[in-house]
């Protein structure tokens, strides 16, 4: 429980930063370091400020998928 930020249209949800409650959408400037961040929703991905990204899972270096619920 707690208070977390959305991004995108699933709503990934990180407890980064300063969380208010604010939903994010692709090519908003958010107040979190630059860098891949793994939620249990999926993964999310900040350039230069700016939420540029998100995916469902990650891909490993054979083609498997790597779901942010295999990390749990």
């Amino acid at each position: 429980m707690g208070v977390y930020n959305c991004f995108g249209k699933k709503g990934i949800q990180l407890k980064v930063g300063n969380c208010a409650l604010k939903d994010y959408q692709i090519g908003d400037k958010v107040d979190i370091p630059d860098g891949v961040y793994i939620g249990y929703g999926g993964v999310v991905v900040i350039k230069d400020g700016i939420f540029i990204a998100d995916f469902d899972n990650l891909t490993d270096k054979w083609g498997g998928v790597i779901t942010p619920r295999n990390l749990l």
